[in-house]
């Protein structure tokens, strides 16, 4: 019993692994229980260097570090929900991942997180770390996995009308506006997230070919998609004869305050964030009826949140539908 406890094991541990040892070797083998725990000791010590306890704040920091190629933007979104998960929980913190089970994720997410949106953030962090350390053959399963997100109940956001949509644009054409004119017409008709136009060059947009290529660099979801720009846009862009160079960002460098300055002084006030992209979301669904090709050009792996959260194309007429996509109509407005 010294001997045993000598070596750190337990009993029924070591009583264990001598009686596999026996069935390795044959049962005439004469086994010196003494030396066989002696080398399993120094297998485990060896076993240990290479697979070391791997607690949740261990992985966190592996994960953080194999995020660096990420942009900024993701790396502290990581960085904010993985540091509150650590301090709000110090002890599942210190805990090895292999021993957090479903229902320690499922209270912790319920007692760190009190706005489901929040919540419902963390889970896919969280179920994003366990991923990770999965792959790389740290962990054999993810306990994170059996818990499901909760339903969206997202309120329908009104898209803007075609009235709006012209105050904006007749604002955008003034001195002062122009240079984020191409920006603009990018959200309205493409339905390109405001921060993603902010990543695009000149080099993106091809006229010929009439699309817009978002890279994995670019997008928000990480993935590259084409996005056909349709004719309303393409009138917009030669309107303001332009000749950037390929290398040029399209959004001024000031985009942020200039964008600001922009929708306040076309009386769109309070502006509603994300507002150009629902209205694209809806008036493209109450014209082309096509939720496999909306998906697509907003850049989603689903159309949950599609139907959730954007489409409102119950406000809106097919007449209204087809003077959106109508390039004479905007030009007959605008001149």
């Amino acid at each position: 019993m010294a001997l045993i406890q000598a070596h750190g094991l337990g009993l029924t541990e070591a009583a264990e692994i001598i009686h596999e040892l026996a069935k390795c070797l044959g049962r005439e083998s004469v086994i010196d229980a003494r030396k066989c725990i002696q080398r399993l000791r120094d297998a485990r010590e060896v076993l240990q260097e290479m697979d070391p306890q791997l607690t949740l704040e261990r992985g966190v920091e592996f994960l953080l570090q194999g995020k660096q190629h990420r942009r900024a933007t993701t790396r502290r979104e990581l960085e904010y929900y993985t540091k509150k998960i650590l301090m709000c929980n110090p002890e599942l913190a210190r805990r090895e991942m292999r021993h957090i089970t479903t229902q320690m994720c499922r209270e912790m997410l319920g007692e760190t997180f009190q706005r489901a949106s929040s919540r419902s953030k963390a889970r896919t962090i969280l179920h994003g770390l366990f991923s990770y350390c999965c792959r790389m053959g740290w962990l054999e399963r993810n306990p994170v996995q059996p818990i499901q997100e909760a339903p969206s109940r997202e309120r329908e956001k009104e898209p803007l009308t075609l009235e709006q949509i012209l105050r904006l644009l007749r604002t955008t054409l003034m001195p002062q506006y122009r240079a984020c004119a191409p920006a603009v017409g990018m959200m309205i008709w493409s339905g390109i997230r405001p921060t993603e136009v902010t990543r695009l060059i000149w080099g993106n947009i091809h006229i010929e070919a009439r699309t817009i290529t978002l890279h994995a660099t670019q997008s928000k979801t990480g993935g590259s998609r084409c996005v056909h720009m349709p004719e309303p846009l393409l009138r917009w862009l030669k309107r303001l004869h332009l000749n950037p160079r390929k290398e040029e960002r399209i959004c001024p460098k000031d985009w942020i305050r200039q964008w600001g300055k922009l929708h306040r002084a076309s009386g769109l006030h309070p502006w509603v964030p994300d507002v150009l992209r629902h209205s694209f979301a809806s008036y493209h669904a109450a014209y082309y009826c096509n939720m496999e090709r909306l998906q697509y050009e907003m850049g989603h792996r689903s159309s949950q949140m599609l139907r959730f959260r954007y489409i409102s194309a119950s406000h809106i007429s097919r007449k209204a539908a087809r003077a959106y996509w109508s390039g004479r109509y905007w030009d007959r407005l605008l001149n």
